[in-house]
């Protein structure tokens, strides 16, 4: 099982993209019924993307996570993804193949979100990548007018995320 999230945040290098583009043009759905890089029409691309990486380049999907495990890329939006939380709730496909304590801290690993992320998924309208910019950059984002007044459907435990990070990022610099 590779873990990788496409649509949402994948990097390749140019010398990944070329190399990746031979052998996705050489594909034939016919032939590889049982290959694990094969081209197939399915809501799994980021599974054949990473099976086919790894069968002919020998590169490995890494999962996006920060130093006490916590996810960089979220699955879905933030307000949703920060509710999930596997000893309340217990396995569903989001923990499948997810370890439940940190390697070296032995911390239960059930918060999503990283203080420095890189990647929101499941926004599709522009306004939302506007009122993400006001939360993170308050002073200068274009948001300002517009969104401010927006409540988020988890609003306490969004604003505490949202500090968190402005205050990582502020660290940072």
């Amino acid at each position: 099982n590779n873990p990788i999230v496409a649509g949402a945040g994948v990097f390749f290098s140019r010398a990944t993209v070329k190399s990746s583009a031979e052998i996705f043009r050489t594909f034939d759905a016919m032939e590889n019924n049982h290959a694990r890089c094969k081209d197939e029409h399915t809501d799994r691309e980021e599974v054949l993307t990473a099976n086919c990486l790894k069968e002919h380049f020998g590169v490995d999907a890494h999962e996006a996570l920060d130093d006490q495990g916590q996810e960089l890329i979220t699955v879905a939006e933030i307000e949703d993804a920060l509710l999930w939380n596997r000893t309340e709730q217990g396995e569903w496909w989001y923990w499948q193949n997810k370890p439940k304590t940190h390697p070296e801290t032995g911390r239960e690993m059930h918060l999503c979100c990283g203080d420095l992320p890189f990647v929101f998924h499941g926004y599709k309208d522009p306004q939302w990548f506007y009122q993400l910019e006001f939360e993170f950059y308050p002073t200068r984002a274009s948001a300002r007018k517009t969104l401010s007044q927006y409540t988020w459907r988890n609003s306490k435990k969004t604003q505490e995320y949202f500090t968190r990070v402005r205050k990582a990022m502020q660290d940072m610099t």
